[in-house]
């Protein structure tokens, strides 16, 4: 077992800090021409780093390695979206599955009988820690594995770094600093939620007051807070842990996820004795989240005396600034058709928002910096919708979500997904294809 651990010398294929040169392809075909000339552990060690490395080089967020009949499959999630990095035939004297079940805590070999596995381990890579969460999954075809790369270098984000516009971020700026109140953020998986809301407590943490939060797991170890981990295995879940946070004299609450009645009963009463808290739920959209509430039981009246406002976000890729090429605006009879199923008013926003003249249409072309996709990194569209009277009285007259809506896009002057992410493919940050393919199921 000591022999699949860490290696203290000689691991890495280049030094600390060198990227790995040429193609993740190119390194598996030079590592399988030792074979027989060294040992199958020393090269499972060096292409275990290897793909690791040039995940980190791509900024991919997780690596799949599969096994795809006779072969092995490497793809990575860059930008949301999986792109295939490898795939050759599949090397019996090279134990690469063994090696990262190794370092994450399981045994050598999967377990003849399902069962679920989830573990971490860290590495130096281009010098700095890199946290590997490991999920394994037996397939037909044999083993799955996905590793979430955590980089606290892509996650240290101020607030301001988000892609906010300032309105909004004035807004937010004012709103944490509320003495109490519950805000809720929602958001698809990998949406970006965990950096925004480490951003907000970022932004708020001070000696003065005592931040708790409660997560599963906890992914980012963030200075001057008091992080705490679920485990449902011992009897520390949402609830209990909500509990017994309301007796460490916290000043302000983090909690991961609201998935059930009493998380979100417990959460919206802290809320109104003097907490300020912070959470995520999963919705389509911010005034969603107030129907997912009623469905899970918690009454009318909690919601809106607690409430301060909730916010969606996305992703959405930025175009590549090297390759990028001006486009123009779509014509009206397409706008309008694009609009026909929508609110005559939000319809009617959304085609002067793409119609308004001075738009900086972008569309993606592709070249060698972006891997020819025409993209390169990601930014945040946002939705917020703040609590005012029009809306708390909707909430207490037990209103659909898409009363809620209208009378936030009306009374509350709240921008919808879809009209942020116009806003920046008006400004060039990103391409309008790219928002209409993230935010498809909202029109």
């Amino acid at each position: 077992m000591a022999f699949w651990g860490n290696k203290q010398e000689g691991e890495n294929p280049q030094e600390p800090g060198q990227a790995p040169a040429g193609s993740l392809e190119d390194g598996y075909n030079e590592i399988v021409k030792a074979k027989g000339r060294t040992p199958g552990i020393d090269l499972a060690i060096r292409l275990s780093d290897l793909i690791l490395e040039h995940a980190v080089r791509e900024r991919a967020s997780d690596v799949h390695i599969e096994s795809q009949g006779a072969n092995l499959r490497v793809r990575f999630r860059v930008d949301g979206i999986l792109q295939d990095m490898l795939s050759s035939p599949k090397n019996a004297d090279i134990p690469l599955t063994q090696r990262i079940r190794v370092l994450a805590g399981f045994d050598p070999e999967p377990p003849t009988s399902f069962r679920n596995e989830e573990g971490r381990f860290q590495k130096m890579l281009a010098g700095r820690p890199i946290q590997v969460r490991v999920s394994s999954f037996p397939t037909v075809n044999g083993e799955k594995l996905v590793l979430r790369v955590l980089d606290r270098q892509q996650l240290g984000l101020d607030l301001d770094q988000v892609g906010m516009d300032q309105d909004a971020l004035t807004i937010i700026k004012k709103l944490i600093r509320n003495p109490y109140g519950i805000f809720l953020i929602t958001g698809s998986t990998g949406g970006g939620k965990t950096t925004s809301l480490d951003a907000r407590l970022k932004n708020i943490n001070t000696p003065m007051i005592n931040i708790i939060t409660l997560e599963d797991p906890v992914e980012y170890r963030l200075e001057g807070i008091n992080q705490a981990q679920i485990n449902a295995k011992t009897g520390f879940t949402w609830s209990e842990g909500l509990r017994t946070i309301l007796r460490q004299d916290p000043d302000v609450i983090m909690v991961g996820e609201i998935r059930d009645y009493d998380t979100a009963e417990i959460s919206l009463r802290a809320a109104l004795t003097g907490h300020l808290l912070f959470t995520t739920i999963h919705t389509i959209n911010a005034p969603s989240i107030i129907e997912r509430l009623f469905e899970m039981g918690v009454p009318p009246f909690l919601i809106g005396s607690s409430m301060l406002g909730a916010m969606s976000q996305r992703l959405v890729r930025k175009v590549c600034p090297k390759c990028a090429q001006p486009a123009a605006a779509p014509s009206e009879p397409v706008v309008n058709e694009f609009i026909k199923n929508m609110d005559p008013e939000e319809g009617r926003l959304v085609k002067d928002l793409i119609l308004s003249p001075g738009a900086n249409y972008k569309v993606e072309k592709g070249c060698t910096e972006c891997r020819n996709t025409g993209y390169l990194g990601r930014t945040g569209i946002f939705e917020l919708m703040l609590m005012n009277e029009d809306i708390r009285k909707h909430i207490l007259d037990h209103a659909p979500t898409d009363v809620i809506k209208r009378a936030a896009i009306k009374g509350g002057k709240m921008r919808t997904l879809l009209m942020d992410g116009i806003m920046k493919a008006r400004a060039g940050t990103t391409t309008l294809s790219e928002i209409i393919r993230v935010t498809a199921t909202m029109v």
